[in-house]
């Protein structure tokens, strides 16, 4: 989706996705592809105030009081994974200051799988900071089973 970053304060994000196995959402923000010209690495810090999260027309199902700017390096920095005896590539500053910014919605810590697939709503509130518009990208993370019985294709599970 395309997101105007002077004009839009208030921004929601619908994602139906028939899968029982949803670990979580990524959101990357980047500017608009031009040949030649834009960094493939370059995530932009979309001047969060705070993010509310509904799941199955339930609010709060995650976090009590919505996501806060603030908040987003303490949910994402467990997804990035610390290596023995090698150094840590990924802080704090450069998430927020270093165009290396992702909003994550960790689902791993909800009760029931089962409610993973049905409707999860993003509502964002976020400052009228710049100008131009940016590329909003939604990826789904989330695992799959591949059954094999006797050295075949059995079934799949999502």
């Amino acid at each position: 989706m395309t997101i105007n970053r002077a004009t839009d304060t208030k921004i929601n994000i619908t994602v139906n996705t028939q899968r029982r196995s949803l670990k979580g959402l990524l959101l990357l923000l980047t500017e608009p592809y031009t040949a030649g010209t834009r960094d493939s690495e370059k995530y932009i810090f979309p001047d969060l105030k705070k993010v509310a999260v509904t799941i199955n027309g339930s609010p709060n199902m995650l976090y009590n009081d919505d996501i806060e700017s603030e908040d987003a390096w303490r949910e994402v920095k467990r997804f990035f994974l610390k290596e023995k005896y090698k150094p840590q590539h990924m802080i704090m500053k450069k998430f927020y200051t270093d165009n290396k910014f992702g909003l994550l919605i960790d689902l791993r810590s909800m009760a029931s799988q089962e409610m993973h697939g049905s409707g999860i709503q993003l509502e964002i509130d976020r400052d009228g900071k710049g100008s131009g518009n940016v590329n909003c990208d939604v990826f789904i993370i989330s695992d799959s089973q591949l059954n094999i019985e006797k050295k075949h294709y059995h079934s799949m599970q999502n």
